[in-house]
């Protein structure tokens, strides 16, 4: 059984929360822009952008849970 690895610097914590932070503005911005801002401009097809918007909130979030468990496995990866 092996050694719970030593713990990182703070510093690359909140680097990682920066990056997390990130991906979740950048999906909710996209997401935003096809919910509220396309929608606007076109009516024809509001419900399918807006359905689109819906989607991408949902693939930003997986996005980020998708870093963090990468992360999470490099992590213990470093300590092998």
């Amino acid at each position: 059984m092996t050694a719970v690895p030593e713990p990182q610097s703070i510093a690359d914590y909140v680097a990682d929360g920066a990056r997390i932070a990130a991906l979740l503005l950048i999906w909710g911005v996209i997401a935003a822009f096809f919910s509220y801002g396309v929608t606007e401009l076109t009516s024809s097809f509001e419900r399918v952008f807006t359905q689109l918007g819906e989607l991408l909130i949902v693939v930003g979030f997986l996005n980020a849970l998708l870093y963090m468990l990468y992360r999470t496995v490099d992590y213990w990866h470093e300590t092998a």
